[in-house]
């Protein structure tokens, strides 16, 4: 079932505001399928709708919070998302055909379409969210990432953090004979 639905019928020019809660459970089932989870608190999403002609132009703004794995340590990412977003809808029945090669142009970016006389927001505020994470989350700049163990580290004595590697014996005899020459 659909939680953000616009009826047609209570739109006209001048447009109409609408505010909808959207709950851990929206977000649960919206995101069960993606890397991100609901967060610890309810967020909102307000929209401003206005017909002109039978096109319909959906301006709001999407205030929600999902967690994300760290990609270093594997813990948990708060993401406090807030942005805002705006849609084109159309009635269905102006779909071009789909038979054809897809082509997108850019006027069709932020255009979606609608039927049987009311407009469903889950889909579009399900991308905003999944678009709004970053591609690699982290809990911080400084995250190290996950410790290695001390009986699963090599020895140091061996590979020390200290003996460069053999691959550069050539590079650094050059840089010896350079820095003599400087001399």
């Amino acid at each position: 079932m659909s939680a953000f639905v616009l009826q047609i019928q209570d739109l006209d020019e001048s447009g109409r505001d609408w505010s909808f809660a959207i709950g851990k459970d929206w977000l649960a089932s919206a995101l069960a399928d993606t890397e991100l989870r609901a967060g610890s608190r309810d967020g909102s999403l307000r929209v401003h709708a206005q017909r002109n002609g039978l096109d319909v132009l959906v301006q709001g703004r999407v205030e929600a919070q999902v967690i994300a794995t760290c990609a270093r340590c594997l813990g948990d990412v708060t993401l406090d998302v807030d942005l805002s977003l705006a849609a084109l809808f159309s009635p269905e029945h102006m779909r071009a055909d789909d038979s054809e090669e897809i082509d997108v142009r850019l006027d069709e970016m932020n255009r979606d379409y609608y039927g049987g006389g009311q407009i469903v927001l889950d889909p579009m505020v399900r991308e905003c969210l999944l678009l709004e994470a970053p591609m690699k989350p982290l809990c911080s700049e400084a995250c190290e990432g996950i410790a290695v163990p001390a009986h699963l580290r090599p020895p140091e004595e061996i590979f020390g953090a200290s003996a460069p590697d053999a691959r550069f014996a050539p590079l650094l005899k050059l840089k010896e004979a350079l820095t003599k020459n400087e001399e």
